[in-house]
């Protein structure tokens, strides 16, 4: 248990509107609530202009050949699946296995088997389609899931989301005291799920993310490598503008028992990353692009670089 955290007028508040948006949110049919979503993120993009420059910024060093149209459509799209997505997770608690039986493919089922047949495997996934419901679907497709999470500064909003993270079963271990429920999970032959495709800071292991030096969280390549556990990738892909879903699950990633554990680390984390990135490439639209990622390795400091985002959101803005 971390120390009480002090609750705020403001606090309380924010968790009073969060329940209020949740809740008319949820009222909403799941194509209405999807269709809202997307217009939420046009908003946001086209209009306000949320984060525009850092998108464009991770745009141009992630796909410099790509003209600045091409570039200015993706973030658009990647807004208005978050928009999407955020919308989805107010009607959370209904996505349940008939739900997901309705709504989710499996790319490659003989993948699905594979990961089935393992004896406790780490899932990493990134902000990719809709990572929240990413968990409930991994939930009724292999049983025993358990999902790290982040802790927010509101104790009453963490609480809440936690809740309905929860609602399906799915065990949450928080992110500063993950060691003993991962272990708990693994030997058990469970399944434990994080995200892992952001800036780490200086605790990370820095390895390649679309050509470019990036840190990222050693966790679960530090837990690979000391339980001799696969890590294993794997996304979730909105498929077209509406609700149905398809999980795609990458190679499982092993640790090399001959390199020290700080080079297998690097190594599976390597391997997993350069799995995501090649998920994010077949479909950017669904990757959250806002996110810093290079903030450690330094890129934001290039001028010419924030130049030549900043000429190119210009000229999309002009049009």
């Amino acid at each position: 248990m971390g120390p009480e955290r002090k609750l705020t007028l403001l606090h309380r508040i924010e968790y009073a509107l969060t329940r209020s948006v949740i809740f008319f949110a949820g009222l909403l049919p799941v194509r209405c609530a999807t269709a809202s979503g997307a217009g939420l993120g046009w908003i946001s993009w086209r209009v306000l202009g949320i984060r525009k420059k850092i998108v464009m910024m991770n745009l141009l060093q992630a796909f410099p050949d790509k003209p600045a149209g091409e570039l200015d459509r993706i973030g658009l799209h990647s807004y208005m699946n978050s928009g999407r997505f955020m919308l989805e997770f107010a009607r959370q608690n209904r996505m349940g296995e008939h739900y997901i039986a309705k709504h989710v493919t499996v790319e490659d089922p003989q993948a699905l088997d594979a990961l089935r047949s393992l004896s406790g495997a780490i899932i990493i996934t990134g902000h990719f389609g809709n990572w929240e419901l990413f968990g409930v679907v991994n939930r009724y497709k292999l049983g025993d899931v358990a999902f790290l999470v982040g802790r927010q500064s509101n104790a009453l909003v963490d609480g809440y989301i936690n809740g309905m993270r929860s609602i399906h079963g799915i065990e949450l271990y928080n992110r500063r005291s993950a060691v003993k429920g991962v272990l708990k999970s693994m030997r058990r032959g469970g399944y434990v799920c994080w995200l892992s495709d952001q800036d780490a800071g200086d605790s990370g292991v820095v390895v390649d993310f679309f050509g470019y030096p990036a840190s990222t969280p050693r966790g679960a390549a530090a837990f690979s490598v000391k339980l001799g556990v696969p890590v294993v990738p794997a996304v979730l892909v909105r498929e077209g503008r509406g609700t149905d879903h398809k999980l795609v699950i990458g190679t499982p990633v092993y640790p090399d028992k001959d390199l020290t554990p700080e080079e297998a680390e690097k190594e599976v984390t390597q391997k997993y990353t350069g799995q995501l990135e090649q998920m994010i490439i077949r479909n950017p639209e669904l990757y959250w692009w806002a996110h810093r990622r290079w903030k450690t390795t330094g890129m934001y400091g290039n001028r010419k670089q924030e130049a030549s985002a900043e000429s190119l959101e210009g000229k999309e803005n002009e049009k």
